[in-house]
C-alpha cells in the first residue's frame, strides 16, 4: 500500500480515542517521525453531513443502512485527501476510528456480513488498537463532559456496539488482521504507555 505506517484507535463512545490518537501523534512526533492525526467521521463533505446527523440535526430520520454508506463515502474520500497521500510519503498516519466502527455501530440495525462487505475494499491498518472500556464507564465519561447526547450516546446502544466491536474483531483476526486489545479504563498515561508499546516495533 505504501512506505509508511497506518495505525487506528477503536473503541465505543466514551473510550478515548480521540485523547490517545492526540498523544500517540504527540510521541511519535517527539520520536522524529512525521505522524499524520485523522479522524472519522472525518470534517469533509461527507463527515460533515455525519457529524448534522450524530447531533440530532435530522432527528431519527437517518436509518443505519444510510448511515452505512454515509460513513463508507466519507472513508473513500478520508483515503483519498489523507491517508494514502500520507502514507505514500512515508508518513505514520493515526486515525481515531475507522471501519470497524462502521461494522460495530451500524450493525445495531444492519446485518453485520452486510457492514463488512460494503467496507471490503478498503485497506487494512498496519495495527489497530481496540480500547475495551464497559459502557457503563464509557457513558459516564461522556456526561462528566457536560455535553449534549449524541445519536448512539446511550447505555443500552454502548453495550450493544460493544459487543458487535468484539464480534467483528473476531472475523477482522480470523482473515489475518491485527487488532490488539487493551483495557482503555486504565489511568490515560498508563494507557498511552501500552499503545506505544504496540506502536514502537512497527517504527523499527
Amino acid at each position: 500500500m505504501s512506505s509508511g505506517q497506518f495505525i487506528v484507535l477503536e473503541g465505543i463512545d466514551g473510550a478515548g480515542t480521540t485523547t490517545q490518537a492526540a498523544l500517540l501523534a504527540e510521541w511519535l512526533r517527539s520520536l522524529g517521525h512525521d505522524a499524520v492525526p485523522t479522524l472519522e467521521p472525518t470534517e469533509g463533505p461527507f463527515g460533515s453531513i455525519i457529524r448534522r446527523i450524530l447531533e440530532g440535526s435530522f432527528g431519527d430520520a437517518v436509518n443505519e443502512q444510510t448511515m452505512a454508506f454515509l460513513f463508507g463515502a466519507d472513508r473513500s474520500d478520508h483515503l483519498d485527501r489523507t491517508i494514502l497521500p500520507a502514507l505514500e510519503a512515508g508518513s505514520v498516519v493515526v486515525s481515531d476510528r475507522y471501519y470497524l466502527s462502521s461494522v460495530a455501530y451500524q450493525s445495531l440495525d444492519v446485518d453485520m456480513e452486510w457492514v463488512e462487505a460494503l467496507n471490503a475494499r478498503f485497506p487494512r491498518p498496519g495495527l489497530t488498537v481496540f480500547l475495551d472500556v464497559p459502557a457503563g464507564v464509557c457513558l459516564e465519561r461522556k456526561r462528566a463532559m457536560g455535553t449534549p447526547a449524541e445519536r448512539y450516546e446511550h447505555l443500552h446502544f454502548l453495550e450493544r456496539i460493544r459487543a458487535n466491536y468484539l464480534e467483528a474483531i473476531a472475523h477482522a483476526r480470523a482473515a489475518g488482521e491485527r487488532i490488539e486489545t487493551l483495557d482503555g479504563s486504565e489511568p490515560t498515561e498508563t494507557v498511552a504507555e501500552r499503545i506505544r508499546a504496540l506502536v514502537a516495533p512497527l517504527l523499527a
